[in-house]
């Protein structure tokens, strides 16, 4: 029998013959772990010493206290699952029924058969002794639980809503970070901290994926009770019941805002060395820093619109800009010349996009190699008739062909040391007629769509 040697049994009992009885019965299997007690206050003084896995109690005598006995110890917390069995000469269907109702577990006849004695024994023991370990083993799950919680609660902001998204649960560190006290938060839909600006494609996304049950997770732009902005790493995960239905989903938050700002930050830094540069390129030429701001802005619009990432829009944003960083290196006496260069001159001018490619070529981030790829290719033509290596088509990769007529554009539209500024309307009938030729046809398609945006950039960005 599982952990029966290790079972202390306890006989109350004041009648020593029927205590030898049972006692020798018991020992003779080698199992168990015998105690005795004459009273149920000595019984009772005995389980407070040691653990015991069974009691047998007599009650065979009226008037003596036995069924009270029982009762006390199931009163007690410590004692009430330890399992009961009556002894009696007298096991009629009264006095089995007012066992079972003082809490006993079973009724044995005195004058027993050694072997029944010794089948029930082994039968509540192991019942006890199972249920016990569950219940150890529910304790220490439960335990741990609470450990995890506490840990979570510790590190996380920890949220629980039910199935339509109104909150259940938030700790303290929610709490904090959102403004809201606990009682504002609970009953309100989790909506409550949605900031204005996220799409709804990315919470039509996020319910698609948690309602699928799958754990969501990403980075959510949050709103706090005065408005200010914070930014929270997330995981949601579904919760299921033994049916596999989703009872309740919980949302594991990290707070991740200063790492958002301080990329933010880097990524403004970043963008206004780029600029910086840029303007260096231009300025050689003779052309104002609002060229580099204009062409950065325009080759953002027309990336989204055409189908890019808004991540793939904003690192064309700042690359962008150096698209004429090889400028640099071009002598003044062909960079600054007002009239038509001469074949060989337009030869050394052409070097500006192998030496920008050059300046950037072996950085390994990803924004410096954007402004090399950039910078390289934004003269390649659509029919393969541009420079510096003639690439047709989709050889040229989109940033270039979209920074090609953004710089075509600005450039046309705009003094240069070469020519006069031409007119919007002259621009666009030369952006229509090079379509399928300089220019990609759904670039072309997209910048005429686009053109009142982008004529309101070109106008807040003149001087």
């Amino acid at each position: 029998m599982k952990n029966a040697k290790i079972a202390n049994i306890l006989i109350i009992d004041d009648n020593i013959n029927t205590i030898d009885v049972t006692k020798n019965a018991l020992k003779s299997t080698n199992l168990y772990n015998i105690f005795f007690a004459s009273s149920g206050k000595k019984g009772l003084e005995e389980l407070s010493i040691r653990e015991h896995s069974l009691i047998l109690l007599d009650v065979n005598r009226a008037g003596a206290g036995w069924y009270e006995t029982s009762q006390l110890i199931k009163k007690d917390a410590k004692y009430k699952n330890i399992p009961i069995i009556f002894l009696s000469e007298n096991a009629c269907k009264e006095n089995i029924k007012k066992g079972y109702s003082y809490g006993g577990m079973d009724f044995l006849k005195k004058r027993f058969d050694c072997e029944e004695l010794l089948y029930r024994v082994s039968i509540h023991i192991e019942i006890y002794l199972t249920a016990k370990e569950l219940q150890n083993e529910i304790n220490d799950t439960k335990n741990l639980l609470e450990q995890y919680k506490f840990a979570t609660d510790v590190s996380s902001l920890v949220v629980k809503t039910d199935l339509e998204g109104n909150i259940t649960y938030v700790n303290d560190k929610f709490c904090e970070i959102s403004q809201y006290n606990r009682y504002e938060l609970i009953g309100e839909n989790l909506n409550i901290t949605r900031s204005d600006d996220i799409s709804e494609e990315v919470y039509t996304g996020l319910w698609n994926t948690i309602e699928s049950k799958k754990i969501w997770n990403g980075v959510l732009k949050n709103k706090a009770k005065d408005g200010s902005i914070y930014y929270v790493e997330t995981n949601i995960i579904p919760i299921l019941n033994s049916h596999n239905d989703i009872v309740e989903y919980i949302s594991v938050k990290k707070d991740i805002t200063k790492e958002i700002k301080l990329k933010e930050d880097i990524l403004a830094t970043q963008m206004e060395i780029l600029h910086t540069l840029g303007e260096l390129g231009e300025g050689r030429s003779k052309e104002t820093g609002d060229h580099v701001n204009r062409v950065s802005l325009f080759s953002e619009l027309i990336a989204k619109e055409y189908g890019c990432s808004d991540s793939e829009a904003q690192l064309l944003k700042m690359a962008s800009p150096m698209h004429d960083i090889g400028k640099v290196i071009i002598p003044d006496s062909i960079l600054l010349k007002p009239g038509k260069l001469t074949e060989e001159e337009f030869e050394c001018m052409k070097n500006h996009t192998t030496y920008g490619y050059e300046i950037f070529a072996k950085s390994k981030h990803e924004l410096l190699k954007t402004a090399a790829l950039v910078a390289h290719e934004h003269h390649e033509k659509w029919d393969g008739t541009g420079y510096p290596r003639g690439l047709k088509g989709k050889e040229t990769h989109v940033f270039a062909r979209i920074t090609a007529i953004a710089d075509i554009f600005d450039a046309l539209t705009n003094n240069r040391v070469y020519k006069k500024a031409w007119s919007v309307e002259e621009s666009l009938e030369l952006i229509k007629r090079e379509r399928n030729k300089a220019f990609e046809p759904k670039l072309v398609d997209v910048f005429l769509k686009n053109i009142d945006e982008i004529l309101e950039i070109k106008k807040q960005y003149s001087k």
